[in-house]
């Protein structure tokens, strides 16, 4: 425990001695230790976490009906830690500031995900798919509407809209590195086919309850 590194050390150690020192609080006071003294992976794992409050959106971004990648974007978008020009801005990265899309306004997350007229076309058929609408407030704003939603109809609808912010980050990227735009329903279609994908791996492309009436959430 009293082991200090010195610089022409590797990577990989100095690495290891920094997590050395996180546990070292709970080592020598034993407050990780549940199982009589015995140290387990599980516990130190434990203890790293509660270094950070679970938000109550968590498990709407990370569950098993959302694809992993439309996971990473959607996290990072609830947080606006996507690289955005204005982000980039405050890295000292210089850029024009201008949507890479329509490059006609500032690009931040608000604009980009959902001001955009791109943007706005892209939620505007999701929702005609899904036979369902919420007014283009934000991410948190949504995920607070759904507290009286069954289990089904959040993982559902959660995976469609992360799934969209996912193209929508991607189609701006595309844009970016390829100087090409991909039309709104392409990116719809795309996103259904995953969606179809994911759900039908785990047993739940079905018919659900949505405002009395009978909705095939992901139609072909």
């Amino acid at each position: 425990m009293e082991h200090t590194p010195t610089t022409n050390t590797s990577w990989t150690w100095r690495k290891i001695c920094q997590v050395k020192e996180k546990l070292r609080d709970g080592f020598t006071t034993g407050k990780w230790s549940r199982n009589k003294g015995i140290y387990t992976v599980a516990d130190g794992y434990s203890w790293l976490q509660n270094e950070h409050s679970k938000v109550s959106w968590y498990s709407l971004i990370w569950n098993s009906s959302i694809v992993s990648k439309h996971s990473y974007i959607g996290w990072l978008a609830m947080q606006g830690r996507l690289l955005t020009k204005d982000k980039l801005g405050t890295f000292g990265i210089p850029n024009d500031g201008k949507c890479e899309i329509c490059q006609a306004h500032m690009e931040d997350h608000e604009h980009m995900l959902f001001k955009c007229d791109f943007s706005r076309l892209c939620w505007s058929l999701l929702w005609d798919c899904l036979d369902f609408r919420f007014p283009l407030i934000s991410l948190s704003g949504w995920f607070r509407r759904w507290r009286y939603k069954s289990l089904i109809q959040k993982q559902i609808i959660a995976a469609a809209i992360v799934g969209l912010i996912y193209h929508i980050w991607n189609a701006r990227n595309i844009c970016r590195m390829e100087a090409r735009l991909q039309a709104p329903w392409v990116v719809i279609k795309k996103l259904k086919m995953e969606l179809q994908a994911r759900f039908r791996r785990h047993n739940k492309l079905e018919l659900v309850q949505h405002n009395g009436g009978d909705v095939d959430v992901i139609p072909e």
